[in-house]
């Protein structure tokens, strides 16, 4: 048989299918336009892995449902991207007090080899924010995988520092978030509008 009679043998075959394969694409397409075009927004406050604060204790992000909350993932050492979330939080904070808006402050560790209470508390310390509004708080490996891949944050390690992306999110009371900065120069005080 030559290249030619393949071609031709190819082609009936291909026309005896094409009739199956146009009813399984409308099925397709009738299946997801039954589907509803909107799923229930994500939940912080649904994680349901451990963390531990800086005060050695055991919490759970649902801990904080019904609770407004700035959100936002760091880790202890970190000398650039960390400090200028610090200022961004402490400015948020600052702005809140102005309008007596009551938010929690949490800081999700994203370098849990390392951030342990005695890190955060030092922290805490050496950035002079010992508000009781404010969490600093670590998870497992896995659980920081997890949380960040949700969030949307990116971080990879260089030797032996950490790098990530730069993100604040405002929660609702359902933990769901409502309004993200991502850029240094954008305005902190959209996230209490």
């Amino acid at each position: 048989m030559g290249q030619g009679n393949n071609n031709e043998i190819h082609a009936k075959n291909m026309g005896w299918h094409l009739p199956y394969m146009m009813a399984a694409i409308l099925f397709a397409l009738a299946a997801l336009a039954t589907r509803p075009v909107w799923s229930a927004p994500f939940s912080v406050y649904n994680v349901p892995y451990p963390f531990v604060n800086d005060r050695g204790e055991t919490v759970h992000l649902s801990d904080w449902r019904g609770k407004p909350m700035i959100l936002t993932m760091e880790h202890s050492t970190c000398r650039f991207s960390c400090a200028i979330s610090i200022s961004k939080l402490k400015a948020i904070q600052a702005l809140a007090d102005q309008k007596n808006i009551k938010i929690d402050f949490m800081i999700i560790s994203i370098d849990p080899r390392n951030d342990t209470p005695e890190t955060w508390r030092q922290f805490r310390q050496s950035r002079d924010e010992e508000r009781s509004n404010w969490h600093l708080l670590t998870g497992s490996a896995a659980t920081t995988d997890m949380i960040a891949n949700l969030l949307g944050i990116k971080y990879w390690y260089m030797d032996e520092h950490v790098l990530h992306d730069f993100k604040i999110m405002r929660l609702n009371a359902d933990g769901q978030i409502v309004r993200m900065i991502t850029d240094y120069d954008d305005d902190t005080a959209a996230l209490l509008m």
